[in-house]
């Protein structure tokens, strides 16, 4: 391993990037995440995995959270990919405009159908769905929720539940 005890790394469109180390208030929304969305991903059917790889097709971003279809052992010798996600979400503070840019085109351009962006500073969470590729890739509906709505947690047209979006940020 070229960096085993080494900064945390995740390799986006061929280059390998720098993860910086999270502060508090991303910590805890990460934590927030675990929490809340865990219950709505019950194994055997769901995996879902906490700033862990997946693969894209020239990409190993590590998501904050991700949900992806079971069962674990799909994944013992390979990491999900587009096919497999149903949910990826990025805790964004310092990283907002990476996770609005590029970690969004590369979401849509993989067709991961279901991205979301909590949006520490802003006191937000982004949902967009309905992702299309081509040379602009992104996605074609978005949808803001503050403090005082609830998120809906839908997979492929099936609600789960919903989710107060107050309870995912710090």
């Amino acid at each position: 391993e070229v960096f085993a005890g080494g900064p945390r790394c995740e390799l986006i469109r061929g280059f390998i990037l720098e993860k910086s180390v999270p502060n508090p208030p991303h910590s805890k929304s990460v934590r927030h995440l675990l929490r809340r969305l865990m219950p709505l991903f019950p194994e055997p059917d769901w995996v879902v995995g906490i700033q862990d790889s997946i693969t894209l097709t020239d990409s190993e971003p590590q998501p904050d959270f991700f949900a992806a279809t079971g069962p674990e052992s799909k994944y013992d010798a390979r990491h999900p990919g587009p096919k497999d996600l149903v949910l990826v979400v990025e805790v964004s503070d310092a990283t907002a405009a990476f996770d609005r840019g590029a970690k969004l085109a590369l979401y849509a351009e993989n067709k991961v159908v279901q991205y979301w962006i909590v949006d520490v500073n802003g006191r937000r969470v982004e949902v967009y769905t309905d992702p299309r590729g081509g040379k602009a890739p992104g996605y074609r509906t978005r949808t803001e929720y503050a403090p005082g709505d609830d998120v809906p947690v839908f997979v492929a047209g099936k609600a789960l539940g919903s989710i107060p979006a107050a309870d995912l940020l710090p």
